[in-house]
């Protein structure tokens, strides 16, 4: 198998469009301008602003801002597809282990019984 689950379809998705004002920027100088320190997240509900890429305002009526929650709304749905596929998987990777599990028990038990016969016949025996 090749880590999906039988019977699991991946949805179709429309066309994505990318274009180059889709891009983020440098990453590398986002960080330096937070006030808090290095590897210490940002107060809860406050978002430090990246350099050069301020919060640009668009009309709800425009073309834009209907293109901008195309994507947003195609993005939304394939986050939530991976995240259901990769839910599926530990699924069904919990069912495997499960099984082996149970499996590996019932040869511990018999190979325990096997050890208890042989030793009461070595100790008859008068081996001991």
């Amino acid at each position: 198998m090749d880590g999906i689950p039988a019977g699991y379809e991946m949805p179709p998705y429309m066309q994505y469009q990318f274009t180059t004002r889709d891009s983020i920027g440098n990453i590398s100088t986002a960080s330096s301008s937070c006030s808090s320190s290095p590897g210490t997240p940002a107060p809860s509900g406050h978002r430090c602003p990246v350099p050069g890429k301020a919060k640009k305002r668009v009309e709800k009526d425009t073309e834009e801002y209907k293109e901008r929650r195309q994507r947003n709304n195609i993005a939304v749905r394939k986050s939530r597809d991976k995240a259901k596929k990769r839910n599926m998987e530990t699924q069904y990777k919990v069912l495997e282990l499960s099984a082996e599990n149970e499996r590996l028990q019932k040869r511990v038990e018999h190979l325990s019984r096997e050890l208890a016969t042989l030793r009461s016949l070595l100790s008859a025996s008068g081996h001991c």
